[in-house]
């Protein structure tokens, strides 16, 4: 078993990636493996169980709790529909959900791998208020551009400016589109500040 992000044990590639996508996703407020197990008759009428892979908490309280089966999509379980804890998590309102490899190996998988080490990196407070300021009276700009104006600015270098770039993406408080592959073209905005 391997782990899929800070205590939570996996059995597959596949289930790791699901977890850190839920570890990289600031909606989720925490993931539990193996939470249960699920007793049903098979069309045979014989008695049979399973083990769904995970147990997703979110932060908001109008988001249930998802209950997931982590499968490849050409799985014969899958295939011939065996799997199907909707009825007990109904019960639990809770929602169920199979995922297969085509909802997790996309290009968020790859930005969330390349991100989620820049988490909780310190980033200077003068290189922070100008990624802020030049974002919020410049608007979008690509990353490379706003590089090159932050190094101008400080008087640094673009190896230098990026780190924090990257930091402030991966801590959401500048957006970009994490469902498109990060380039240094992509565009990147100020995330929009909530209001306490």
């Amino acid at each position: 078993m391997g782990q899929g992000g800070p205590g939570v044990q996996v059995e597959s590639t596949l289930e790791r990636d699901f977890a850190l996508l839920c570890r990289f996703d600031p909606s989720v407020a925490g993931i539990e493996e193996q939470p249960l197990r699920i007793e049903y008759d098979d069309a045979d009428g014989r008695a049979r169980s399973y083990v769904p892979d995970f147990l997703v908490a979110y932060r908001s309280a109008r988001s249930v709790p998802r209950l997931v089966e982590i499968k490849y999509s050409t799985d014969p379980m899958l295939i011939s529909g065996q799997l199907d804890g909707r009825a007990y998590a109904r019960r639990h309102g809770w929602r169920f959900q199979v995922v297969t490899e085509l909802e997790i190996r996309t290009p968020r998988l790859e930005n969330a791998t390349f991100l989620l080490p820049f988490r909780g990196r310190p980033v200077a407070p003068d290189l922070r208020e100008a990624l802020r300021s030049a974002l919020r009276d410049g608007g979008q700009k690509n990353v490379a551009s706003l590089a090159d104006e932050m190094a101008v600015a400080l008087g640094l270098n673009r190896p230098e400016v990026l780190p924090g770039i990257w930091t402030m993406v991966a801590e959401f408080k500048v957006m970009t589109d994490l469902d498109r592959p990060l380039t240094m073209s992509s565009l990147v905005a100020l995330a929009k500040e909530k209001r306490s």
